[in-house]
């Protein structure tokens, strides 16, 4: 991706909790998602955005302007609840192995 990881621009994305990124309805339903739902979600919220996101990360790898696409401009049409059954798929497959590393990713 342009020298910029998937697991970087969520980083990016998490830690401004998405603030200039989202609407500010769907900040609302990430935050309560990942408080109800645990933690955990952040990542699956983050495949999902990463899925929806597909076809513009396609089109600017090849226009060379990616970090752009995704730093700097906001998710447009993406909507937590429109993507919740997929995210609950994730954690039906995933959640054995992505809570306890979420659970300890301040421990050294």
């Amino acid at each position: 991706m342009s020298g910029y990881t998937p697991s970087q621009i969520c980083m990016h994305w998490l830690t401004q909790c998405f603030w200039n990124y989202l609407d500010w309805l769907d900040i609302i339903h990430y935050t309560v998602t990942c408080i109800v739902l645990g933690v955990d979600y952040q990542v699956y919220i983050c495949v999902a955005i990463l899925r929806h996101l597909q076809e513009g990360i396609l089109s600017h790898m090849q226009t060379q302007d990616l970090v752009i696409f995704l730093k700097e401009e906001a998710i447009n049409n993406f909507h937590i609840i429109d993507h919740i059954k997929y995210m609950e798929e994730l954690e039906v497959k995933y959640r054995k192995m992505v809570l306890p590393d979420m659970m300890n990713i301040s421990r050294p």
